[in-house]
């Protein structure tokens, strides 16, 4: 029979105490090494692991597009959570433009969508190649750019931009305004949620 969490916190205690400052202090750099070990283990197989592993394109739903016309939308996701790769929580905002052909997105479960990466232990930038990946599978447009923008960590703000309509996407670089994106992340929204 396996000894409780609590007696063998208890020992260890015990144990530790015994020890001199400089004995405890190796051994907390030796649980700490496995610690970050284990981490980089586990960083390395989730890396290897397709796109296709933190999909939650199920969560989409579609609806018709009324006009059945081109039109440009602008959807503005102040708020996204998820688990970064240093297993700390991250915190940004999407902005998509969107092009839509016979179909566009149904606002709520973008909503369920975004919701869903709370949990998910990934980089940000694996993450908004999942987000582009899983909104082209399910809406088909005839644009699709998605920008994010973290808030910063350690000094460093980062942003990430794909668009379909770049020739390196496939695209046929037919549009160009995002040559001429001067703004500061292209994040110029109004009422948008100012991370800095």
């Amino acid at each position: 029979m396996q000894p409780d969490t609590e007696t063998i916190l208890s020992q260890a205690i015990d144990l530790l105490s015994q020890l001199e400052p400089d004995d405890r202090r190796r051994a907390f750099n030796v649980i700490k090494e496995r610690r970050l070990a284990k981490l980089a283990e586990r960083n390395e197989e989730l890396r290897q692991l397709p796109n296709a592993h933190w999909s939650k394109a199920e969560l989409l739903q579609k609806i018709p597009n009324p006009a059945g016309a081109a039109y440009e939308q602008k959807i503005h996701i102040p708020e996204l959570t998820f688990v970064g790769t240093a297993n700390q929580p991250d915190f940004g905002e999407v902005l998509l433009t969107f092009y839509p052909r016979e179909w566009t997105i149904e606002l709520k479960s973008l909503k369920q969508y975004k919701d869903a990466f709370r949990s998910s232990i990934a980089s940000y930038e694996r993450l908004a190649n999942v987000m582009f990946e899983d909104l082209t599978r399910v809406y088909e447009p005839i644009r699709l750019r998605l920008m994010m923008r973290l808030r910063p960590r350690g000094g460093i703000a980062s942003c990430l931009t794909i668009d379909s309509d770049w020739r390196i996407r496939g695209g046929n670089e037919e549009f160009n305004d995002w040559g001429d994106n001067v703004d500061r992340f292209g994040f110029e929204v109004e009422g948008s949620a100012q991370l800095w």
